[in-house]
């Protein structure tokens, strides 16, 4: 019985050093403990927000710090538990405060708690050369499991900052107008060299968002403030316009040294919304080879929205047709579906801010 106890409290020790060391130290990683209390969070968020008969914001809002408070403590449980099965079995043996009587399994999580946390408070203390070699690891490990913590807190909000900015950024550079109007803008109003370093410094920060999400993807996108501007979504969707419409007018010839930075921009794009899809959409997203026909038609009314939008923002100088081009393809087609499945994950679809902005939808 010992033997087992020990055993599991020696397993229950590593899963979470495991996990932590994953989630914290890890660039590409997460735990499996932190992305069970992500999903399932993030899901009884959604489903609060979708169920009510008036859908509102506020659940997704408290999603974040449930969720971060949620999984540091699915870390501090385990470990508790599992230092206290390694003492309990021997608990009589350790030293205690005259009157202090009978140690139980109680005694072992009240030693285990004050052991990681603070050190102990001395009233129980171990008495043998392999107890106090494991009372030093353990007080180790819960001093270094602490400083992560305040550490990856640190970190968290460094990428909620980047994500945050980027929303702004292109929420009020499109202010009145949308992704299509705010390139035709700036190639008009500023000029084609302008406008590629507009596009060379939102390919950047489409790389730093890229960056955030896959390091911590226990906060990049369901940390949601209260205000809908502050939402990555219909950044991203403006960014998809932008960058259709960038490739589309860079095969015109006064435009034609757009290109380069068109397609950076565009790789961008395409690789945030691979992270996304893999670290947070999964089954929202259907394999490409499973997607409907429809998709297609979908494709081609975008596609004729937008080259119809250029004709008229840019006139006899967007002189080339809307097809032709593989790129603009290739991000139609991821994009379009990457939308739809980001919408119902979210679910700020059905919330009382309205859908982000249609990229993929017709104008109404």
């Amino acid at each position: 019985m010992t033997f087992v106890t020990v055993t599991a409290g020696l397993a229950l020790i590593a899963v979470v050093v495991v996990d932590v060391w994953l989630t914290v130290l890890h660039p590409d990683a997460e735990g499996v403990i932190a992305r069970t209390v992500r999903r399932l969070v993030w899901r009884a968020s959604s489903l609060t927000a979708g169920r009510r008969r008036t859908p509102r914001r506020t659940p997704l809002v408290w999603a974040g710090p449930i969720l971060v408070t949620g999984t540091f403590l699915a870390w501090l449980g385990p470990l508790i538990l599992g230092v206290a099965l390694v003492v309990w079995p021997n608990l009589h043996g350790y030293h205690r405060i005259t009157g202090y009587g009978p140690a139980g399994f109680v005694d072992a999580l009240y030693y285990a708690t004050g052991l990681l946390t603070v050190l102990g408070f001395g009233d129980i203390t171990p008495d043998t050369g392999a107890q106090k070699l494991f009372a030093v690891t353990a007080g180790a490990l819960g001093f270094g499991f602490f400083a992560a913590l305040a550490t990856y807190l640190i970190e968290l909000i460094t990428g909620l900052t980047v994500r945050n900015r980027f929303a702004l950024t292109i929420y009020d550079q499109v202010r009145g107008t949308d992704g299509v109007g705010l390139l035709t803008r700036s190639l008009t109003d500023e000029g084609v060299d302008v406008t590629r370093e507009r596009c060379r410094a939102w390919a950047a920060s489409l790389r730093e968002v890229d960056d955030t999400v896959r390091r911590y993807p226990l906060v990049a996108l369901t940390y949601r403030p209260r205000r809908r501007d502050y939402d990555i979504e219909p950044a991203l969707e403006q960014m998809a316009a932008v960058t259709v419409a960038a490739l589309l007018v860079a095969r015109c010839e006064p435009w034609r040294g757009l290109r380069p930075r068109a397609e950076e921009l565009a790789y961008a794009l395409l690789r945030l919304q691979d992270t996304i899809t893999t670290r947070y959409l999964g089954r929202h997203l259907l394999p490409a080879s499973s997607r409907p026909a429809a998709d297609n038609a979908a494709h081609d009314e975008v596609l004729r929205r937008l080259h119809a939008r250029l004709v008229d923002k840019l006139g006899a100088r967007f002189d080339r047709p809307s097809g032709g081009d593989e790129l603009v393809h290739e991000l139609l087609s991821e994009s379009l579906p990457f939308f739809v499945a980001l919408r119902g994950w979210s679910v700020l679809g059905i919330t009382d801010d309205g859908p982000p902005i249609g990229f993929a939808q017709p104008d109404g």
